[in-house]
């Protein structure tokens, strides 16, 4: 049986893969079916845009089990992820959360079964939206309030592909090293050397 593991984190800055992986690898799954997209939105960009996750649904075409930490890595819009999560079931792929140890299981055949574990999803799509809404919120009080008392500086400039790419050459650095220097992923990296 196929295993798969998907992961996704938002930001490159200050966020890393590397907690996926290994969470990843105590599932036993092999580095080359751990797909993740990094820098990628769960609430602003589908999953049907996101390369890994394409990925992930070629794999998975015919069945087989996908681990992620928490469901919010497919997707933190309801009607979104409720509908992924119901593609998934009905491709017969078990999908695994191990955060918790949560399953949702597209091999059942027993209708009580699939109606509780629908229950279930339905419940964990709504709560992973509202939680995203709820942390915008909160955000966005925070940065109120510091403007208010004029402590506010606003976001740091974001590193762009040109800098990076012209510092590894300037350097003749490899790209870990590049990674290291920026405090990124290699995966950044290597995706900003191929923009």
């Amino acid at each position: 049986m196929k295993t798969v593991y998907y992961g996704r984190i938002s930001t490159t800055e200050g966020q890393t893969s590397a907690s996926q992986y290994d969470d990843a690898a105590k599932q036993g799954v092999d580095t080359k079916h751990v797909h993740i997209d990094e820098g990628v939105s769960g609430y602003h960009v589908a999953p049907a845009d996101r390369a890994e996750w394409k990925r992930v649904l070629d794999k998975l075409s015919d069945g087989g089990v996908l681990y992620v930490r928490w469901l919010d890595r497919i997707s933190r819009r309801y009607d979104e992820l409720h509908r992924v999560m119901q593609q998934l079931m009905g491709m017969g792929v078990k999908v695994i959360c191990t955060l918790n140890g949560m399953e949702f299981d597209g091999t059942a055949t027993e209708p009580m079964l699939k109606a509780t574990r629908d229950a279930v999803l339905a419940f964990m799509a709504a709560q992973g939206e509202a939680d995203y809404i709820n942390r915008r919120e909160m955000q966005k009080r925070g940065i109120d309030i510091a403007k208010a008392k004029g402590e506010y500086k606003g976001r740091a400039a974001k590193l762009d592909a040109a800098t990076v790419k012209n510092w590894r050459s300037d350097n003749g650095k490899s790209i870990a090293e590049t990674a290291e220097h920026f405090e990124v992923s290699v995966a950044t990296v290597k995706r900003y050397c191929a923009a």
